[in-house]
């Protein structure tokens, strides 16, 4: 190849990294600033080809085209999990903006309370580029204890045989108000699979809970003025249901439990009784009278 053509070649794929450089955008969006201990840190990964052509973005290598700089309180970088699953190949055309749900610390382990500072860094494989996105700071912290009870996992479930400990504990978003979260862990080894919250939590009244026959989880708790939140969450840790209620006079729902492991709600009244205009709640319509009633 001659001289000419080696400084020509370098020259175009040095313009198509300038280009791509300045016109493919990389953002990386918090859903929030303040997390409890092993709840999912999502975000949302935001990415703009102004590059004017169509672009490629695959695995390269083995390695994803999409990964995060994590970095704890101190500045050390933590280092991902090693089942890291890649992500799927995207065609991103020109103009277009590609929009992609992530979670942070589904490969990272970001458990310890603290600050953590994290950065989108997406492989651009054909001209071996990496753009990185703006860093975003997170705060890890822990929600307050309130309740917890160590079950078995019962026969026909996978890990039958295995202790689960359930627990709820509330967590005070600021402006937004407090929580109430659930988390399961397994209690014999202390490994956590599950955290989240199920709902905004007033203190008026203290949430209720019960364990049916299959060791799934009932709980009420008061979520605004005269309302509720009943969920049942399986042995797997995942809800199964989740309803609203509401209290209508001195009629609230309640949780009851059977001396066979039934647990139900009673009283109170659903959302679509509450959204039931009262005409027809109070007054039967004409064609609903049994025959045989005089009409005047």
């Amino acid at each position: 190849m001659s001289s000419l053509r080696i400084f020509l070649t370098l020259f175009l794929f040095a313009l198509v990294c300038h280009e791509a450089d300045a016109q493919i955008q990389v953002e990386l969006k918090l859903d929030r600033k303040l997390y409890v201990a092993h709840e999912p840190i999502t975000g949302e990964l935001i990415m703009v080809n102004r590059a004017g052509r169509d672009l490629v973005f695959g695995d390269s290598g083995g390695l994803s085209w999409l990964d995060f700089s994590v970095t704890d309180s101190r500045g050390a970088l933590i280092t991902p999990i090693a089942n890291h699953v890649n992500e799927r190949s995207i065609v991103l055309a020109a103009g277009q903006t590609y929009r992609h749900k992530v979670t942070i610390n589904r490969y990272y382990p970001m458990a310890n309370i603290g600050l953590y500072r994290v950065k989108a860094n997406v492989t651009f494989p054909s001209i071996n580029r990496v753009f990185t996105s703006q860093q975003q700071s997170v705060q890890i912290t822990d929600g307050q204890p309130m309740w917890n009870q160590i079950v078995t996992v019962p026969p026909g479930y996978p890990d039958a045989g295995r202790n689960r400990e359930y627990s709820l504990m509330t967590f005070y978003h600021g402006a937004r108000g407090k929580s109430i979260y659930f988390r399961m862990k397994d209690s014999d080894t202390g490994m956590v699979y599950k955290t989240y919250p199920i709902g905004d939590y007033m203190t008026v009244r203290k949430p209720t809970q019960a364990i049916d026959a299959q060791n799934s989880l009932h709980i009420l708790h008061m979520s605004g003025p005269q309302a509720y939140k009943y969920t049942v969450i399986g042995v797997h840790g995942d809800p199964i249901k989740q309803e609203n209620l509401y209290e209508k006079g001195s009629n609230r729902p309640q949780l009851r439990s059977t001396d066979y492991g039934e647990v139900s709600v009673v009283g109170g009244i659903t959302q679509q009784e509450k959204q039931t205009p009262y005409e027809q709640v109070e007054f039967r319509r004409l064609s609903e009278r049994p025959p045989g009633l005089p009409t005047q």
